[in-house]
């Protein structure tokens, strides 16, 4: 399983988080790349921005650092509860909190986090 799959999986399958968030049609509440419309927030986007080698040894990659957003959408601005049950989830897969922007987008509030972690080229 890959480092995008792992994060999906995990933040997909905690009730904590995703009892915090509005489902569509189809039951999503987590989105890959970007967000169709989805009618109803809160929901999360999730995105690999940055996978770059982090340590070489004798001309071979042997670590990489992987940095992924997640981007908390909502109509009213309020994504604290949310914020802290996602947080609590990358830090438990071994991710840092790298930065942090809130902004807003026509009609809906955007909370935006980076998390980085340092893994094997095999995983």
């Amino acid at each position: 399983m890959n480092i995008k799959e792992k994060v999906y999986r995990t933040l997909s399958t905690s009730r904590e988080l995703t009892s915090l968030l509005a489902r569509d049609r189809q039951c999503r509440c987590i989105y890959p790349g970007i967000s169709p419309h989805a009618g109803s927030y809160p929901i999360i986007v999730y995105n690999v921005i940055s996978d770059v080698p982090a340590l070489t040894a004798d001309g071979f990659e042997m670590e990489r650092r992987v940095t992924v957003r997640l981007q908390i959408l909502t109509k009213d601005g309020q994504y604290e509860h949310i914020y802290d049950a996602m947080n609590k989830i990358m830090k438990g897969l071994g991710f840092m909190r790298r930065q942090s922007i809130e902004m807003a987008e026509r009609d809906v509030f955007v909370f935006c986090v980076d998390y980085v972690i340092g893994i094997g080229v095999d995983e």
